[in-house]
C-alpha cells in the first residue's frame, strides 16, 4: 500500500479500536465473571497495534526518506504526550520523577512510576515508540530489505511470551508481536486482494471470532495467538471492496472518531480520575460518565484540530524546506 493511497476501512478499524479501549476503561461491560472489560481492552489494543504496524511498515516500504518518517512520527506523538505529562504531573499530581519516566517512554519497564491510573496507559505509547526506534534503525542500516526481519522477530517475540507464560503483557519484548503481525501483513498486502478473495464477509466473520476468542482470559493459552488472529482480521478487512462492511467502516462518524482517536486515548484517564470515579453505580455510570465522555471528546477535538495540527503543519513545512534545500544543493 502506498501511503498516499488512503484505505477508508482502516479509519473504521481505528475507531473500533479506541471505542473498545474506552469501553473497557470507562464502562462496566456485563457481569464481572464474564471478564468482558478485559476482553474488550485486549481486543482494542491488539487492533490498535496491528493497525500501527501495518501503516508504519507500509509507509517505510514506499517512502525512502527515513528522516521525514522520524520527524512525522515525533510530531504526531510528542506534542500531546508531553503536554498531558506536563499538566498531569504539575497540576494534578506533582511528581517530577514520574513525569521523567513517562516522557522518556520507558514507563512500561519502570512500572513503579505509574501513578494512580494517570499515566498507566502510556505503556502502549512506550511499546509504539520503542518499535519506531527499532524499525528506523533497521531501515537506516539495512535499507528497505531489512524490514522483512519483522517476520522472524514476530515469531521470536511470541516464543518469548510462551516461555514466560505471558498471555498479555506491557513490556515491549512480550507485547510487540501485536505490532509486528500488522507489519507482516503490510509486507504482503496487494490491492488485488479485493478482487481475489471471493467471500470476504465470511473470512472477516471467522477472523473476528478468532480475534474475540484469543482476547478472552478464559481461553488461556489460545491468547498467545491473539496477535495473529488480529492480523488475520485486519487482512480480511482489507479484502473488502464496496461491501456493506467497508461502507460502514468508511462512514463519517467513524472517520471522525479515528481522527481524534490518539487524543481520546491520551486524555481519557483524566475524565475517570478522582471525583469522576467516586460514588455508587448509578452515580458513577449514569451521571458522571456522560460528563466524562463529553469532556474527553471535546478535549480530543481541540487537541487534534488545533494543538496537534499546529505541530504537524510545522513539521510539513520543515520537510518542504528541507526538500527545497536538498534540491538546490543537488542542482
Amino acid at each position: 500500500m502506498n501511503p498516499s493511497e488512503r484505505l477508508p476501512v482502516l479509519d473504521g478499524l481505528r475507531a473500533i479500536s479506541i471505542l473498545l479501549v474506552l469501553a473497557a476503561h470507562m464502562l462496566p461491560l456485563g457481569p464481572k465473571p464474564l471478564q468482558l472489560n478485559y476482553t474488550a481492552g485486549a481486543m482494542g489494543m491488539s487492533l490498535f497495534f496491528s493497525l500501527s504496524g501495518f501503516l508504519i511498515t507500509s509507509t517505510l516500504l514506499h517512502n525512502a526518506n527515513l528522516y521525514e518518517f522520524i520527524a512525522k512520527r515525533l510530531a504526531r506523538i510528542l506534542p500531546l504526550a508531553y503536554a498531558y505529562t506536563l499538566i498531569v504531573f504539575t497540576f494534578v499530581y506533582f511528581d517530577p520523577t514520574a513525569a521523567f519516566w513517562t516522557a522518556t517512554f520507558l514507563l512500561n519497564y519502570f512500572t513503579d512510576y505509574m501513578v494512580d491510573g494517570l499515566n498507566n496507559h502510556f505503556w502502549s505509547l512506550c511499546v509504539e515508540m520503542q518499535f519506531y526506534a527499532a524499525i528506523a534503525l533497521i531501515v537506516l542500516f539495512g535499507g528497505k530489505k531489512g524490514i522483512w526481519i519483522v517476520w522472524p522477530a514476530c515469531l521470536m517475540v511470541t516464543a518469548m511470551r510462551i516461555h514466560a507464560g505471558a498471555f498479555i503483557a506491557i513490556q515491549t519484548h512480550l507485547r510487540v508481536d501485536e505490532i509486528l503481525t500488522g507489519a507482516c501483513v503490510a509486507t504482503l498486502y496487494q490491492d488485488s486482494w479485493k478482487t481475489r478473495v471471493r467471500f470476504p464477509a465470511i473470512c472477516t466473520g471467522l477472523a473476528a471470532l478468532l480475534w474475540l476468542s484469543s482476547s478472552h482470559p478464559y481461553t488461556e493459552g489460545f491468547q498467545y495467538l491473539r496477535p495473529y488472529a488480529t492480523a488475520l482480521f485486519l487482512a480480511a478487512t482489507l479484502c473488502h471492496d464496496k461491501t456493506r462492511f467497508s461502507e460502514i467502516l468508511a462512514t463519517r462518524p467513524l472517520r471522525y472518531i479515528a481522527a481524534v482517536s490518539y487524543a481520546l486515548y491520551v486524555v481519557h484517564p483524566l475524565a475517570i480520575h478522582g471525583w469522576f470515579n467516586t460514588g455508587g453505580v448509578i452515580d458513577r455510570y449514569l451521571l458522571k460518565r456522560p460528563i466524562s465522555f463529553i469532556m474527553i471528546f471535546a478535549s480530543a477535538h481541540i487537541s487534534t484540530f488545533y494543538w496537534e495540527k499546529f505541530w504537524l503543519q510545522a513539521t510539513r513545512k520543515w520537510i518542504q524546506a528541507r526538500r527545497s534545500r536538498l534540491a538546490q544543493s543537488t542542482a
